[in-house]
């Protein structure tokens, strides 16, 4: 029976790994996907991480900071290094055919600067024309970023969540983006809302996953 509905509130990043996987793996319920390959999955889950810049990095995760800041540059920037897409391209760089590219990011900027109280600081990487009919699609859908008392939030959906290989990783670059966006506009960096429709660990991850969660275990993708 799908698991649905699940909210943690965390104080860093890895804490927010460890405790959503230790969820998913317990109360998440095993399904074949599309792919047919085996998952755990738990659907609408929420994780707040208050403070993303300590302990960024999980001791278990197989990323050190040099990988995972060459991902966030990635996030950061408009190019494209022979890749399907980037999350980077889609947010500095989004376009249809025959459209010139809008750099999102730079939107949001410009209206939180405009408005410190803005609800319209939104960037989506979804390309309906492009992505409507494709079968390698961006995972994260919308970044949404909040300016509330001096402080930055930034709020992402994603509709599915790889959350034992990717999770670390997207929120190591996500703090990178609200890092850049906070500074560019003058405020604090605040907290990172993940809302995942499918949060899941895939049958390749559980032996990992199950070891760590007695303390045995460190990641190797």
């Amino acid at each position: 029976m799908a698991r649905l509905g699940r909210f943690i509130r965390a104080r860093t990043i890895s804490d927010a790994w460890r405790r959503g996987l230790n969820l998913i793996w317990r109360q998440g319920a095993q399904i074949t996907d599309e792919r047919g390959t085996r998952i755990r999955e738990l659907l609408s889950m929420q994780v707040v991480v208050e403070d993303p810049y300590h302990e960024m990095i999980p001791a278990e995760y197989s990323w050190n900071e040099e990988r995972l800041e060459e991902y966030a540059q990635q996030l950061l920037s408009g190019n494209n290094p022979g890749f399907e897409y980037t999350y980077g391209e889609r947010l500095r760089a989004w376009s249809l055919p025959g459209v010139p590219a809008l750099d999102q990011i730079e939107q949001v900027i410009l209206r939180l600067k405009a408005s410190a109280n803005t609800r319209r600081a939104t960037a989506v990487t979804w390309i309906v024309p492009v992505d409507a009919c494709k079968d390698e699609v961006p995972c994260m859908i919308v970044d949404d970023f909040k300016l509330r008392d001096g402080c930055l939030h930034l709020s992402i959906f994603f509709r599915s969540h790889d959350f034992a290989g990717a999770y670390p990783a997207n929120l190591y670059g996500l703090a990178r983006l609200l890092q850049y966006v906070s500074r560019e506009v003058g405020a604090e960096p605040g907290s990172i809302s993940t809302t995942s429709a499918s949060a899941h660990i895939y049958e390749h991850d559980w032996d990992f996953v199950e070891k760590m969660l007695l303390g045995k275990g460190s990641y190797e993708s």
